[in-house]
Parts: structure tokens; sequence; C-alpha cells
């Protein structure tokens, strides 16, 4: 088969390969014509695109070797490590011998404290022991002497809210005559006192009359009166409400005022109680009698008797801003004899000032 031939014997046109057209491409295309330009004695300055970098002149081969071996000669030598490292482990042996010293001193100091503390706390341990052992004493000595005053007090009434006379009374007869409103028939005839006065305390400044006490020489009688009293709270006598009680000591009354809250609680709860000598509170809880004598007992005897915790003042010490302090130890007194004080210089006194 052979190509066919356009009908009307045509060609197709080619493009004109020389065509004087300038594309974007030709600057990149073409040659530099920078001869042309020379012979053409043009002064026109090259596009940026053919601009040839100004010639500088490099480091030579010698300069390049001189930098090295002057960066060689400065570099550390192993000679230059192992004096570094001598001299190293010289300051560290130095640093490390004082330290063992100093360790080894400190060691000996410490086994010295450790001996000094363990035979200071066997001495403490001894004089806790001897002080408790005192205390234990002390309390003991305590409760017997309180025990001794209340004994001294068993035949003693305390009568309160007795009115006192303007003139000098008759203390006994006045309480022969109380005694006899209370007993009435039963009063005994033999009724003799050992003792009776008003209460040795400053005068109250309301004009509240002071306690009256007596000491009956018969110690039944005493019984039988304060038997019928406990009847009444108050009884009317003479125009005034008298109460009678048992005359106790100082240190029972301060223990029964600390107790007053158990005692309230106790009332309430209608549980039996009464006061013992020496000095014991006793609660009856389920048919069997609960005691209470010291402070340290006070959790135990409420939680038995079921009762709520209660805030109780300690009886025995007392709180801590109350217990009484030492005595400062007054100056001793020279004797005659003894070596003469030497003369002080006289401080000067200013006017105003007191003289010591």
């Amino acid at each position: 088969m052979g190509r066919t031939k356009r009908p009307d014997g045509s060609q197709t046109p080619r493009s004109n390969l020389t065509s004087s057209q300038a594309g974007p491409m030709d600057d990149y295309l073409q040659a530099p014509a920078t001869a042309s330009r020379e012979q053409a004695g043009t002064t026109m300055v090259d596009s940026p695109h053919h601009v040839q970098p100004p010639e500088t002149a490099g480091p030579t081969l010698t300069d390049i070797s001189a930098d090295i071996r002057a960066l060689a000669a400065q570099m550390v030598t192993k000679t230059d490590l192992q004096a570094l490292s001598d001299d190293l482990h010289a300051a560290i042996r130095l640093e490390v011998t004082a330290l063992r010293a100093e360790m080894t001193a400190h060691s000996g100091r410490l086994q010295t404290l450790e001996g000094n503390m363990q035979e200071a706390m066997g001495r403490t341990g001894t004089t806790t022991t001897a002080v408790t052992r005192q205390g234990n004493m002390l309390l003991a000595l305590r409760r017997q002497t309180e025990d001794l005053d209340n004994r001294g007090r068993r035949s003693n009434i305390r009568v309160r809210g007795l009115p006192e006379p303007q003139a000098e009374e008759d203390i006994e007869a006045t309480l022969k005559a109380l005694f006899q409103a209370i007993l009435g028939e039963d009063l005994p005839a033999d009724l003799t006192f050992d003792r009776a006065h008003r209460a040795n305390r400053p005068r109250i400044p309301d004009g509240t009359p002071l306690d009256a006490i007596c000491c009956l020489h018969h110690y039944k009688h005493k019984e039988r009166i304060m038997q019928k009293a406990r009847t009444r709270p108050l009884w009317r006598f003479r125009g005034a409400d008298v109460a009678l009680f048992q005359d106790l000591s100082p240190l029972t009354l301060k223990a029964r005022r600390a107790l007053r809250p158990v005692t309230a609680l106790l009332r309430e709860r209608n549980i039996p109680y009464k006061w013992c000598f020496p000095f014991a509170l006793l609660a009856r809880h389920q048919n069997e009698w609960v005691s209470l004598r010291w402070p340290e007992e006070s959790p135990g005897f409420l939680h038995r008797l079921e009762l709520p915790p209660t805030e109780i003042t300690d009886w025995v010490l007392g709180p801590l801003e109350q217990r009484p302090r030492p005595p400062t130890p007054r100056p001793q007194r020279r004797r005659r004899g003894d070596s003469p004080r030497r003369p002080t210089a006289r401080r000067h006194l200013d006017p105003a000032e007191p003289e010591e």
C-alpha cells in the first residue's frame, strides 16, 4: 500500500526553523555574544545572568600545613593527660586522708557521746523510778493525813446559816436550842460540847453569817442529830434557814467539789452512791459497787457505770496553773567569824529612785 496523496496535490506546510521570533528560553539556549559586543565597542553592562565572579586568591597548601602544625602543637598530649591525672589523684588522696582523720576523730567523739548517753539514760531511768516511788509514797501519806484529819472531825457538826447576834453570844446555848428544835424530846440529857465556835475565816461582806462548828463529847449524840437532820435539807430556826453538815477536811471538800459533775449524773440516772473514808466515791450498778479513789480511775469509773465522758478536775494535784511552786530559797545569813564581805561600791541613786 502506498501513501495516499491529497486530492488537490498540496503538501503539509513546514515550519520555518529559522524564524526571527524570540522566545522566553532564548537567553538560556543561545550562546552569549560577548565577542561581538567587544568588537562593536559597546559599553553596556552585562545582564545579571552573565556577571562573572571576581577571582580571589585562596590559601595555599603551605599555609594550610602551617595551620595544622600550629593546631597540633596546641593539642593535649598523652604526657599532659598523665600529669593531670597524677595531680588529680594526689589531691584526692590528700583530701581522703584528711577526711579519714576527721571521720576517725568524729567516730571517737560519737562513741564517747553514745557511752555518756547510755549512762545518762540509765541514771534517768533510776531517777524516774525513784521519783515515781516517792510520788506514790507522798500520795499515800497525803491520803493517810486526810483520813486522820477526818477522823479528828468525826464528832464535829458544821451548822450553816445560824444567825449571828450583835452582842456576844453563848454559842453552846444557841446550838443546844437548835438541836432541841431538831430532836425534840429525843434530845439526850447528857448532851455536852467539847468545844464550839464560829469558823475561823474572814467575814463575808454581804453579811452572811459564819458557819458554827461544834464538837460533841459523845459520838453517838452527834450521829443521832445528823440522822435526824438528813431528813430535811433546811431547818427553820429563829427566822433563818439552817443546814447541818458533817465537818470535813479541806482536801475532802476539794475532792467532792471536783466530783460534782459525776454526782449530778448519778442523781440524774437514779444511781445510788455514797462517800467513804479514806476518800472514795462508791456507786451501785447492777448489784455491784464501783469505787473511784484517784483521778486516774475516772474514765474506767464512768465506763463501768455507762455514763458519758465528763471532764473532771484533778483533785489531788489540781490544774497545772494552780499547782504550788517551790518557794524561792532565801539568802543565808553569814555567821560571825566568817570571812568579811568585800565592800562594794555604792551605786549612785537618782533622787526620784527609792533606795533598796
